[in-house]
């Protein structure tokens, strides 16, 4: 019954331990470098046409409705460019690996 006690103490001192943190400045999740991809994909949307930039060669731009559903799908032959897509007015989503936008074909 001693040693249960004294557990329970221990935990109850330690728990109002407070605890410090230093200052310093704060890291923008897009700071960081990501071996992998160490450069921000842009993707933006102008009439018919996705433009690129930055994208790693040979990664897939996907393009999906707005209900999940895949509509296209262009494998990236160069790190930047415009790309005519032939899809349908409306709202879409567009994918390059984990980089992800929301654009409106008008």
């Amino acid at each position: 019954m001693k040693l249960f006690y004294l557990i329970l103490f221990a935990l109850v001192l330690h728990t109002g331990t407070p605890v410090l943190a230093k200052e310093g400045k704060g890291v923008h999740p897009s700071q960081v470098s990501n071996p992998q991809n160490p450069v921000q994909i842009e993707l933006t949307a102008k009439e018919n046409f996705i433009i690129v930039k930055n994208a790693p060669v040979g990664s897939l731009l996907q393009i999906y409705s707005v209900v999940g559903i895949k509509v296209k799908e262009i494998e990236m032959k160069e790190p930047s460019g415009e790309y005519f897509v032939n899809i349908a007015k409306g709202y879409y989503i567009i994918r390059i690996g984990e980089t992800v936008r929301k654009i409106a074909i008008r």
